[in-house]
């Protein structure tokens, strides 16, 4: 199926862009910040910054809270860029599109990243940040019985894998995990499916961000590829959102499938006629857009329609 006239027009322009020169880390971090930074910042009722206690040492995180009467229920989010870019100051456009669009409040955490820090210091770091957030919950106005995680991308891998370090019971258990186009199967990258548009999209560096994350890390290790889990009936309950047009979608459906067979609850959004990266692109084109709103009904549903403790999608 093709695009959305609308959508595939901005893509096209997207696409036409000049790309910018950088051979660094740092240069391919500040290209993809700047590229975000292109995306309005929706007004939000609360915006605070934190410092989230992580295993080695503090990490930043940005707390976003919509007017909500009593304590919020809220996702712990990690975002994308391939483990290697990203931060929360340059993802802070996409959590308020979402926060705004599922009324529910989001804690944005950053996490180490390689070259500097290889796996599993983004993944120690995620677990840590979920712990600490359901620590602070109260003092944050935050519902203790109520947080899930959440991450787009790579950020989906780290959702995924901190939701099965923390299965069992107690209270760092996630009620919740939202995975938005996720990552969770690292044991090759995923061959590139055709364009229906005839679209000429950059050269994927994801072999390199792989190497970069993992090193000489097994592979089908479930805390590495999430989709391996060999118990996923001990997982929460989960909202997956795909892209049409992303060579990680057969990945985030089996997952889906894996899931529902084993009899937790799931909300698999179709997003049908877009592409990787489009939380991003809401304020540009109808179809990202109506696509965020669907994602954010659904956890709105998620963490608000069940008794506190016991919520499904």
């Amino acid at each position: 199926m093709g695009r959305d006239p609308q959508y595939l027009a901005f893509l096209r322009r997207r696409l036409a862009e000049p790309a910018a020169p950088g051979e660094t880390v740092e240069d391919a971090r500040h290209q993809h910040a700047a590229d975000l930074a292109r995306s309005p910042r929706p007004p939000v009722d609360t915006v605070q910054d934190l410092t989230v206690d992580g295993p080695a040492g503090p990490l930043p995180a940005r707390l976003y809270r919509p007017a909500w009467e009593g304590p919020a229920p809220a996702l712990v989010y990690f975002h994308g860029g391939g483990w290697v870019l990203g931060d929360v100051d340059s993802y802070d456009p996409v959590v308020r599109a979402l926060a705004v669009a599922s009324g529910v409040a989001w804690v944005s955490v950053g996490y180490r990243r390689p070259p500097e820090a290889p796996f599993p210091a983004a993944l120690d770091d995620a677990v840590a940040a979920l712990r600490w957030t359901v620590r602070n919950a109260p003092a944050l106005g935050l519902d203790t019985a109520r947080i899930g995680v959440a991450g787009d991308s790579a950020g989906g891998q780290l959702a995924a894998a901190a939701a099965g370090l923390l299965r069992a019971p107690g209270p760092a258990r996630p009620v919740l995990q939202v995975l938005l186009y996720p990552a969770l199967d690292l044991r090759d990258v995923p061959p590139t499916p055709p364009d229906p548009d005839g679209l000429e999209h950059p050269r994927s560096g994801v072999a390199r961000a792989l190497r970069a994350y993992l090193r000489d890390t097994d592979r089908t290790r479930p805390d590495v590829s999430p989709l391996l889990d060999p118990d996923p009936a001990t997982l929460p309950p989960a909202v997956i959102a795909t892209a049409e047009h992303d060579r990680l979608r057969p990945q985030a459906e089996h997952h889906a499938t894996r899931l529902s067979g084993a009899g937790v609850p799931v909300t698999l959004i179709t997003g049908t006629g877009l592409d990787h990266g489009f939380l991003g692109w809401g304020a540009f084109a109808r179809r990202p857009a109506e696509a965020v709103a669907e994602i954010g009904a659904a956890v709105h549903r998620a963490l608000t329609r069940a008794p506190h403790g016991d919520q499904a999608p």
